[in-house]
């Protein structure tokens, strides 16, 4: 059995497929969704959807929002994604490093918040590149 996944932005569908199997980054961690999932609403952080159709996962990077499961259908609500095209390690790698770097230079709440959301990002598309290759 496949389900149903839509990621929806106020703006626009940025996805509309069948999947086998969708991995959500939570913000209490990664939730997992097979068929027949028990319905349930959970709020999203900034980081890496995974969408397994026919043993090929499809990446998006998410920042923030909201996902609905109701047994063989996610709708995936952000305010943003970052899609993830042919980015080189390395630069992946430097990004994440300058991330790491501005959280430990942050000297006001706001710039440490700001730098944790970049980080989250920068660990997102440095995952999701694995995916790719």
């Amino acid at each position: 059995m496949v389900m149903n996944i839509r990621v929806l932005t106020p703006d626009r569908v940025i996805c509309s497929t069948t999947a086998d199997e969708v991995i959500l980054p939570g913000l209490t961690g990664q939730v997992g969704v097979l068929d027949g999932h028990a319905t349930l609403i959970t709020a999203l952080d900034t980081g890496l959807l995974r969408i397994k159709l026919a043993d090929k996962w499809t990446p998006i990077i998410l920042c923030g929002g909201l996902a609905e499961v109701d047994s063989d259908r996610v709708t995936v609500l952000v305010n943003d994604v970052e899609e993830l095209v042919a980015v080189e390690l390395s630069e992946a790698t430097k990004e994440l490093e300058k991330a790491t770097s501005a959280i430990e230079n942050a000297e006001t709440s706001k710039a440490r918040l700001d730098a944790s959301v970049e980080l989250k990002k920068a660990t997102a598309r440095l995952e999701g590149i694995n995916y790719l290759s």
